[in-house]
């Protein structure tokens, strides 16, 4: 009786830890101004769990693993945080390139410190022997339009400096910007605004 009563209640107490558990990777809190909140939270769970495919299936590298010589600082630029990766110390007496990059997502999701951003900014890096400046500009919906060009624009003035070029040992002629999909709009608008 005891067991059989174990092998009825167990259905149900699995059902229900499988329930909260995809309940808890699906949530994420939203404002309450976007409609059918339902459908984006389904949409990044599929996005999540299709990067996790991906990534298991490709195999991931630890981020020592990728050009271990490159230093990596999360700093902040005049108030904006950004990760700075410094390709290993070459012959003295060279200037360095630098280069400003901002990450896409469609303005509202992403980090350039994560996944293949982090790695594609420390191979640049130290294949280029460059400073690689990645943005972490601030994101809707917290922020509004034109938050994330000006905290890109404020960051990339201040790299721009020479104090800053100097400190970083970078040639002030050979300082570029880059970015892919959002990023690739705000480096567009960034580059026009220093010119």
């Amino acid at each position: 009786s005891m067991r059989l009563s174990f092998y009825l209640l167990l259905p149900v107490v699995v059902t229900v830890l499988l329930t909260v558990s995809v309940a808890y990777y699906v949530y994420i809190p939203l404002p309450d101004s976007i409609q059918e909140q339902w459908k984006l939270m389904m949409l990044d769970a599929g996005f999540r769990t299709t990067m996790h495919l991906v990534r298991n299936i490709l195999g991931s590298e630890p981020d020592g693993g990728v050009a271990p010589g490159v230093k990596v600082s999360d700093i902040t630029f005049a108030g904006v945080p950004v990760r700075l990766y410094e390709p290993p110390a070459g012959g003295e007496g060279h200037l360095r390139r630098g280069l400003m990059f901002f990450h896409g997502g469609g303005w509202a999701l992403g980090s350039g410190k994560k996944g293949s951003y982090d790695k594609i900014n420390r191979m640049v890096s130290d294949e280029l022997n460059a400073v690689v400046v990645s943005v972490e500009y601030q994101m809707y919906p917290e922020v509004h339009f034109p938050v994330p060009y000006l905290d890109c624009l404020t960051a990339a003035k201040h790299f721009l400096s020479a104090e800053v070029l100097s400190r970083y040992a970078i040639d002030p002629d050979r300082v570029a910007v880059s970015g892919d999909s959002a990023g690739g709009n705000l480096a567009a608008a960034v580059s026009q605004e220093v010119r």
